[in-house]
């Protein structure tokens, strides 16, 4: 019998990507399921999916970088349904451009979801948790981007970081409550997190040509939510630290605390900005024009805008 049947966990972000598949996943193990999303169609959506697989799930329409709004959500949470098992911060955001190009009202945006987020959710859903004396399991999404660097991505990695140290803090915060805490940190998942980034600061055509090529690159080597989704599951069950997951998130992130010149050497070879550059000065416009046709053919923009809910 699994140690989560019957056990409500809460899910943010969980209207599509990894949180949608989390949330799938917790249920075929008999839990109950709080579906949060900023976007009420995506909770309906995963909690529909859920009841069609047998499962229970209550969808809840939140914005995890309110804090009134997420106060509102753990007392409406504890008065239907009780104190959670589990709590899994999963809802992101990121944008896709230079630092100089960002705006501070940019900044507040990426740090009120990626970092205020998980710190209203552990701090709300553990005090239950504690108060209520049984225990439970704390997961914050953060992302190999808390400890590699990323090209156009300076505040989705600063805020990652962020939102790592405050996980590696909590569990020390909490070790005697029987509340744990792990960070989980997922890569080279297909959800369509980086193609639906917010673009700012880049020429429209150039960022729409390197979604193009970061649609193309996840759809050949990034692997199905579905398989962070179960990893999440079973690290529930064991309470580790620390869980990059798969086993490419646990290569990449170990290269880098073992050499971070390294990483920061192979980080300058995943800037899409300077290929399209090398690739725009090179080529042709013509054979440009008609490769951006072919790609937009081939790669719909299928993605969500509601980027919270996607990670």
């Amino acid at each position: 019998m699994s140690k989560f049947r019957n056990k409500l966990v809460v899910v943010t972000g969980a209207g599509s990507g990894i949180g949608r598949a989390t949330a799938e996943c917790f249920a075929a193990q008999g839990a109950r399921v709080v579906i949060s999303d900023i976007n009420k169609d995506g909770a309906q959506r995963t909690a529909d999916t859920v009841a069609e697989l047998g499962g229970q799930g209550f969808p809840y329409a939140v914005d995890v970088s309110d804090p009134e709004a997420m106060t509102e959500f753990a007392a409406d949470v504890y008065t239907a349904h009780g104190t959670p098992a589990v709590l899994v911060n999963n809802a992101g955001y990121t944008t896709a451009g230079p630092f100089l190009g960002h705006s501070a009202q940019d900044w507040d945006r990426i740090m009120a979801v990626n970092f205020w987020g998980p710190v209203y959710g552990s701090r709300l859903f553990g005090r239950q948790m504690v108060d209520d004396g049984a225990g439970g399991r704390i997961l914050n999404v953060t992302s190999p981007a808390a400890v590699v660097p990323i090209p156009l991505s300076t505040p989705y990695c600063t805020s990652k970081a962020a939102a790592q140290m405050l996980t590696e803090c909590l569990r020390l915060e909490f070790a005697g409550t029987g509340v744990g805490v792990t960070a989980v940190l997922p890569a080279f998942i297909n959800t369509g997190f980086y193609p639906s980034a917010q673009v700012v600061g880049l020429d429209p055509r150039m960022a729409a040509r390197g979604r193009d090529i970061s649609v193309l690159v996840a759809k050949l080597v990034a692997r199905d939510p579905k398989t962070i989704g179960r990893n999440i599951v079973r690290i529930a069950g064991r309470n580790p630290a620390i869980a990059a997951t798969p086993i490419e998130a646990r290569l990449v992130c170990t290269a880098a605390r073992i050499s971070p010149a390294g990483a920061r050497l192979a980080a300058r070879f995943m800037d899409t900005r300077q290929l399209v550059e090398l690739v725009t000065r090179y080529v042709p416009d013509a054979v440009l024009d008609r490769v951006d046709d072919t790609l937009a053919r081939l790669l719909p923009a299928e993605f969500p805008a509601d980027t919270e809910a996607v990670r």
